[in-house]
C-alpha cells in the first residue's frame, strides 16, 4: 500500500510539472525583461586563443559559465556534448522550468556543412593564421552558428519572450566569482528595428575593404552578443549567412565579427545593400547591457 502511494505521488508531481513546462508564461511581457538568452557549448576539446601558448580548455569554460547559475532570464542552451548537457542541468537545477538543455549533432546545421571548403582554404599556403579564427575550421563553423542557433530558438517557441539575446558561454567570465542573482534587460534606448551588438573598436567604416578586415582580423564590433526582436532577429540570421557563403565563394574566411565588419563597410553595402542593421554599443558604457545592473 505504501508503495501504491509513493507512485501515486510521483505520478501527480511528474504530471503537475508537465503541465507547467506545458503552460509556461512569460511574467515580464511588455517590459524590458521579456527576454530569452540563447547560448551554446561545442566541444572543441582544447584550442589557442590569440596565440599558441594561451590555451583554453572544456574545464575553464565550466568556471566561467559558472555565472549563469544565477541568471533569471529564461535560457535555451544548445550542445552537442551528453557530459556538458549533464554539468548545466546540475548547474540550472534551481531554474530547471525557465532552462532547456538540447542536445543536438553539428551536422544539423549549415554551418558545419561548408567546414570542408572553409579547411582547404585554411590549408592554403600563406592564408594568414590567426588563433584560432582561421587556425581551426571547426571553431570559425561555431561563430557562425550563433544566429543561426537564435533562429531555432525562437522557431521553437520554447520559452518564448518579447527579446531575444545570444550571449556567448564566457561572456560573464570577467565576473565568474560573484554569485549574485540578476536579471538582463533591454537598454531603454534600443530601437526594435535593428540588433543589437557590443561595439569593440571605434574605427571606420570607410576606405576599409572586406579583404583587409578578414585577412588582417580586424575587429569592429564583437560576435559575443546579439539582442533583438525575433522577426528581426531571424532576418538578419539569413542576411548573416549570405554574405558567410559570399565571401566564402571569393576565397575570404574568418569568424563571426569579422564577417559583421566587412558587410558594413562602405564599400560592401554598395555591391551588396544591408536591409538589416546593427546598433552598436560600446564597451565601457553602462547602457550598454542595463542587464548588467539588475544584479540582486
Amino acid at each position: 500500500m505504501e508503495v501504491q502511494k509513493v507512485n501515486y505521488r510521483l505520478k501527480m508531481v511528474t504530471q503537475f510539472l508537465l503541465k507547467r513546462k506545458e503552460t509556461y508564461q512569460d511574467v515580464w511581457t511588455n517590459t524590458n525583461r521579456s527576454l530569452t538568452v540563447v547560448t551554446a557549448f561545442f566541444n572543441l576539446g582544447k584550442f589557442p586563443k590569440g596565440s599558441v601558448s594561451n590555451i583554453r580548455t572544456p574545464e575553464s569554460y565550466k568556471v566561467w559559465m559558472s555565472v549563469y547559475k544565477y541568471l533569471k532570464n529564461p535560457l535555451i542552451i544548445y550542445t552537442d556534448s551528453k557530459k556538458f548537457a549533464d554539468f548545466f542541468t546540475e548547474l540550472r537545477n534551481n531554474s530547471a522550468f525557465t532552462t532547456k538543455i538540447i542536445i543536438f549533432s553539428r551536422d544539423d546545421l549549415w554551418t558545419f556543412h561548408i567546414k570542408p571548403q572553409i579547411a582547404k582554404l585554411y590549408s592554403k599556403p600563406g592564408y594568414p593564421k590567426h588563433y584560432p579564427n582561421t587556425y581551426i575550421p571547426d571553431y570559425t563553423c561555431m561563430t557562425h552558428s550563433k544566429l543561426t542557433l537564435v533562429a531555432k530558438a525562437i522557431n521553437s517557441k520554447l520559452l518564448a519572450s518579447d527579446y531575444y539575446s545570444w550571449i556567448d558561454l564566457g561572456y560573464f567570465r570577467d565576473i565568474s566569482s560573484r554569485k549574485k542573482y540578476f536579471y538582463l534587460e533591454v537598454p531603454s534606448d534600443f530601437d526594435n528595428s535593428k540588433v543589437g551588438v557590443t561595439q569593440v573598436y571605434n574605427v571606420t567604416l570607410k576606405n576599409v575593404s572586406a579583404r583587409s578586415i578578414i585577412l588582417g582580423n580586424k575587429n569592429w564590433i564583437g560576435g559575443g552578443l546579439f539582442l533583438g526582436k525575433p522577426d528581426v532577429l531571424k532576418k538578419f540570421e539569413s542576411q548573416y549567412k549570405n554574405r558567410v557563403m559570399y565571401y566564402l565563394s571569393q576565397e575570404l574566411m574568418n569568424v563571426e565579427q569579422h564577417i559583421l565588419y566587412s558587410m558594413y563597410t562602405a564599400e560592401e553595402r554598395k555591391k551588396n545593400p544591408i536591409t538589416d542593421e546593427v546598433q552598436p554599443y560600446l564597451l565601457g558604457q553602462k547602457k550598454l547591457y542595463p542587464m548588467i545592473h539588475g544584479f540582486i
